[in-house]
């Protein structure tokens, strides 16, 4: 029995300095958005971390991470030679070949705004991360298997993307994090989707009272982290849309009549975000 647990316990430390190594060795790709203070987290901690959120030393990353957080361009030089273009007003046939990630405020919109879910493809999931959006396969296929961002898109040509995330994230990281990985999320689409114009859509503000009670989820950290993500847009092929010069009180609040949760737009009050959409079309 002495023998048995011996070797139990000589098991359980090498796995365990296994995958303390294996975590330490990826801290800078696939465990990069796990990975922080060794004291507060040991390493082995990270890989466990990540496992629960569907990332293993396998799963392959969106993008090449040595991208700095600028590199939003994939050809800057070529991308510079471009026009600059100024937006503007389009029917809802523009939605034609328009693609709509996002997180469960574009899941709203896919669900009560008729005139754009009829014509444009979602792919949109409640709790959303950017995170997601470059390293998991959160696609749902047809047949109930899910697939990454990568895989949904072969075989596919939009010519418009529209992009909203941030309000999961507040709590993971810092403004410059969320801003490199964006960017990078940013520059993966455009290799993806070459002849597609890309909409940042800022994330939603949350209204007077939850931005008042609530500590993290905010209008300060909101309008801190669009900010960061406002200076990826060039005016040439990606844009950045400010959502909540349509849905804001004159407070720059979610407009309280409009949300049941301070959080979420209720069923009926999608209709400004839409018009703002229309009215911000690029040609």
């Amino acid at each position: 029995m002495r023998i048995k647990g011996f070797l139990l316990l000589s098991l359980i430390t090498i796995s365990s300095i296994g995958i303390a190594a294996t975590s330490f060795c990826l801290r800078d790709s696939v465990y990069k958005d796990y990975y922080s203070n060794p004291v507060k987290l040991p390493m082995e901690a990270v890989a466990f971390k990540a496992m629960a959120d569907g990332v293993y030393p396998w799963t392959s990353v969106f993008l090449n991470e040595d991208s700095t957080e600028d590199s939003v361009s994939v050809s800057t030089a070529l991308e510079n030679k471009k026009e600059i273009k100024e937006f503007t007003t389009v029917d809802d046939t523009y939605f034609d070949d328009a693609l709509f990630i996002g997180d469960s405020r574009m899941v709203g919109l896919s669900q009560y705004c008729e005139a754009i879910d009829t014509r444009a493809t979602f792919f949109a999931k409640k709790s959303l991360t950017i995170f997601d959006i470059r390293n998991k396969e959160w696609i749902e296929a047809e047949d109930g298997t899910t697939m990454s961002i990568a895989k949904a898109l072969e075989g596919k040509h939009f010519t418009k993307i529209y992009l909203m995330v941030g309000i999961n994230e507040l709590g993971t990281g810092d403004e410059e994090r969320f801003r490199q990985v964006y960017a990078q999320v940013i520059e993966g689409l455009r290799y993806l989707q070459p002849d597609a114009t890309i909409f940042i859509n800022s994330i939603m503000h949350v209204s007077e009272e939850k931005n008042t009670i609530d500590e993290l989820y905010n209008n300060t950290n909101i309008n801190i982290r669009n900010e960061a993500i406002k200076g990826l847009a060039d005016n040439r092929t990606v844009f950045y849309l400010d959502i909540n010069e349509a849905v804001d009180d004159e407070n720059g609040n979610l407009k309280a009549e409009t949300t049941g949760d301070g959080v979420h737009l209720k069923g009926a009050c999608y209709e400004p975000w839409h018009q703002y959409l229309l009215e911000h079309g690029i040609e």
